[in-house]
């Protein structure tokens, strides 16, 4: 009798530690992915409204921390959000301009209306749009933020139906190739 109580213990912790384990990763997770790119974006419950604003700072610094390296995109790549959820219809996607901190790059950026504003649709969890310019990463008057890969963007899906804040960030360049070196161009060339 004690064997077999034994037994039924052991299976049922079994069991538990199986579903503790698989609801832990299961229903928070979502995925961020480009070409051969996969990384995870931060949530937070309750943190949020659509549009952006000065708290979102935080959580891009909080992604930042969580990540050694943030990952390159290029302009014009498609970029495809996983969530482990039900999710369909229309969201809006906003990104900012970030420093390597994950402060904002321009403090009057939040300010700025309209912010950058993607559409995303999603049909059963599944979402994805392609990554365009930023204009606001013209306004650097630095020719270091010209250099390919030196802006960095941190986007934010408001997902009004759970009411939780997504934030994930990325490295990309200001602008095309050829847009790239005319900007270099202006600022490097010194009036005579």
């Amino acid at each position: 009798m004690k064997k077999r109580l034994a037994v039924m213990l052991f299976f049922g912790l079994a069991v538990l530690a199986l579903s503790s384990y698989s609801n832990a990763s299961d229903p928070a997770n979502i995925v961020i992915k480009s070409g051969a790119i996969a990384f995870e974006g931060v949530t937070e419950k309750g943190a949020g409204e659509e549009g952006l604003v000065s708290s979102d700072e935080r959580l891009f610094q909080n992604w930042m921390n969580s990540y050694s390296k943030i990952p390159y995109v290029k302009l014009g790549d498609k970029m495809t959000i996983e969530a482990n959820r039900d999710l369909s219809g229309s969201y809006e996607i906003r990104d900012v301009l970030l420093k390597k901190d994950g402060t904002l790059k321009y403090k009057t950026q939040q300010n700025i209306e309209p912010s950058p504003v993607t559409e995303i649709q999603f049909d059963q969890g599944v979402g994805s749009f392609v990554l365009t310019e930023n204009m606001h990463a013209y306004l650097s008057s630095q020719s270091a933020d010209y250099e390919p890969g030196a802006t960095i963007r941190g986007f934010k899906l408001y997902l009004k139906d759970t009411e939780e804040t997504l934030i994930f960030v990325i490295q990309t360049d200001a602008g095309s190739s050829e847009e790239q070196e005319v900007a270099f161009h202006c600022i490097s060339t010194k009036p005579s």
